[in-house]
C-alpha cells in the first residue's frame, strides 16, 4: 500500500540593503532598511514514485527564465520532473526587483543566483527527510481586500472572500500549512523604501506563531484585488495579516481529512493572441510626447528619470513593430500547471489573474485552488469584459512588463478552455 509522505524546508532570503526594489515605478533609491525577514519555502509531497513540489517565494514575481532553470536543477539534483514543480511568487510590491520591470531599476543578478540555488537546495533538504502523513481542507471566510476596478462598474465587482487552508499532518513530527487568499501585497505603497513581505510575511507569521510549524502562502486570482488599506503603515500590515492568519488558523483547527490516492501533476503552455500595435502614426505620436516628457526631467535624479525613460522605451519598440508590421498577429505563451492532491487541485497560471477567473473555476470545479503569480508571470490577465472598461490594468500596466503588447480578450476563452481541459485530467486520475 502507497503512503502519502511530506516534508517542508524553509531558508531566508532577505536581501542586502541599497538592492532595487520592484513593485512601484517612482521610487527614490532602493532599499533603506529590512524590516522583516523574506523567505523561501519548499513543501514536498510524496506517494509510491511519484512527487510533487511547491516552492514559495517572498518575491514580487520570479520570470519564466529562472523558473525554468530551477525545475531543471531540481530535476538533476532529485530526479523530481520539471512538470511537477510549481514555484509560486507572493507578489509583495516591498521586495526586491526579481523580473524586468521596465523603470524600476537592476535586477542584482547575484541575489537572483542565490535565489535560484536556495530553492534547489530546499527541495533537496525536504526530500531527504519526507515522513507519513495525511492532509486535511478547510475553506474559511475572510475578506481584507475590495475590487479596486470598481469604480469602473455600477456594481462593487468580482473580489475573494475566503482563504483555502491545506493542513499537513502527521505522527512523526512537525507539520505544516499551506495556505492561499486572492489580494495584492501593496499596504505598503511606492514611497517605502523598507524590505518587507507586506501582509503576506505578517499573516504567516501569524501561522505559524501559533501552529509552531511552518507556514506556506501562495496568492490567488487578485489582479483586480488590492487591500483595504494602501498606501499605509507596518500597523496597518500586521493588522491586517493578523485578520487573514486568524481565519487561517480557524481552518487549522478543524480541517478535514482528505483521501489522498494519488498524486499528479499536468502541465501545458498556451498561446495568448496580443492585441495588433496602434497605426504608425498614432505610434509615432504617442513616442514624441513621451519623449519631450522625458527631456523635461533629463536633468533629473537618475531615480527621477527612470519612469520617462522607461515609458519612452516601451513607445520606441511599439513603434519599431507598427512601421514594420511584425507586432500583427503575435501571441504570448502562458504557462498552466495542475497539481493534483487526490481531488484537490492546485491550479497554477503565470499572470496577475483577475478575480472573476478564480470564483469559476471554483464554481465549477469545487476544490480548487488557484495560484496566480506562478511558474513566471507575463502581465495583467483580465476576464474579456473588462477591455472595454479600460483603466490601468488594460491600458498601461502592460508596458512596465517585457513584452510590448497587452495579451487581447480572446485570451479569456483559450485560458478558460485549457484550465477545464486540465483540471479534467487531473481527476480522471483518481478514481
Amino acid at each position: 500500500m502507497k503512503i502519502f509522505q511530506f516534508a517542508c524546508a524553509a531558508i531566508d532570503i532577505t536581501p542586502s540593503v541599497g538592492i532595487h526594489m520592484g513593485g512601484y515605478w517612482g521610487r527614490r533609491s532602493g532599499a533603506t532598511h529590512i524590516h522583516d525577514r523574506l523567505m523561501a519555502k519548499a513543501l514536498v509531497c510524496e506517494l509510491g514514485a511519484e512527487r510533487v513540489v511547491i516552492l514559495t517565494v517572498d518575491l514580487v514575481a520570479l520570470g519564466a527564465d529562472a523558473v525554468r532553470a530551477i525545475r531543471m536543477a531540481v530535476t538533476r539534483d532529485t530526479g523530481i520532473a520539471g512538470a511537477a514543480i510549481m514555484i509560486c511568487a507572493s507578489h509583495t510590491h516591498a521586495g526586491p526587483l526579481t523580473i524586468p520591470y521596465r523603470g524600476m531599476g537592476e535586477i542584482d543578478k547575484s541575489y537572483l543566483a542565490r535565489v535560484e540555488a536556495a530553492l534547489v537546495e530546499l527541495v533537496v533538504t525536504a526530500t531527504a527527510k519526507m515522513r507519513p502523513g495525511r492532509l486535511g481542507y478547510a475553506r474559511r471566510d475572510v475578506q481584507i481586500g475590495f475590487n479596486r476596478r470598481a469604480r469602473r462598474r455600477e456594481a462593487t465587482g468580482p473580489v475573494i472572500s475566503h482563504a483555502h487552508v491545506l493542513r499537513f499532518e502527521s505522527d512523526q513530527g512537525a507539520g505544516a500549512t499551506l495556505f492561499q487568499h486572492a489580494c495584492h501585497p501593496v499596504v505598503l505603497g511606492g514611497d517605502n523604501h523598507q524590505i518587507s513581505g507586506d501582509f503576506v510575511g505578517a499573516a504567516v507569521r501569524c501561522v505559524e506563531q501559533m501552529t509552531g510549524e511552518p507556514a506556506l502562502f501562495v496568492n490567488g486570482a487578485c489582479g483586480d484585488i488590492n487591500p483595504s488599506t494602501t498606501g499605509g503603515s507596518f500597523e496597518e500590515v500586521e493588522e491586517l495579516g493578523s485578520k487573514l492568519g486568524q481565519a487561517v488558523l480557524e481552518g487549522v483547527a478543524d480541517a478535514d481529512i482528505l483521501a489522498t490516492p494519488v498524486l499528479s501533476y499536468v502541465q501545458e503552455r498556451v498561446d495568448l493572441p496580443l492585441i495588433d500595435p496602434p497605426t504608425r502614426l498614432r505610434a509615432e505620436a504617442e513616442k514624441m510626447v513621451l519623449q519631450l516628457k522625458e527631456k523635461l526631467v533629463h536633468e533629473g535624479n537618475i531615480w527621477a528619470r527612470r519612469v520617462p525613460a522607461a515609458r519612452l522605451e516601451w513607445a520606441t519598440a511599439m513603434l519599431a513593430l507598427a512601421r514594420t508590421g511584425n507586432g500583427r498577429g503575435r501571441s504570448q505563451v502562458f504557462e498552466i500547471q495542475g497539481i493534483g492532491l487526490g481531488e484537490m487541485v492546485l491550479l497554477g497560471m503565470e499572470g496577475e489573474i483577475f478575480a472573476r477567473y478564480q470564483l469559476d473555476l471554483e464554481a465549477e470545479w469545487g476544490r480548487v485552488i488557484a495560484c496566480g503569480f506562478a511558474n513566471g508571470c507575463i502581465g495583467y490577465v483580465p476576464t474579456a469584459d473588462e477591455y472595454p472598461l479600460g483603466g490601468y490594468e488594460v491600458d498601461d500596466a502592460y508596458k512596465v512588463y517585457p513584452s510590448v503588447q497587452m495579451i487581447g480578450p480572446a485570451s479569456e476563452e483559450l485560458i478558460r478552455n485549457r484550465t477545464g481541459a486540465l483540471i479534467a485530467r487531473l481527476r480522471a486520475g483518481v478514481h
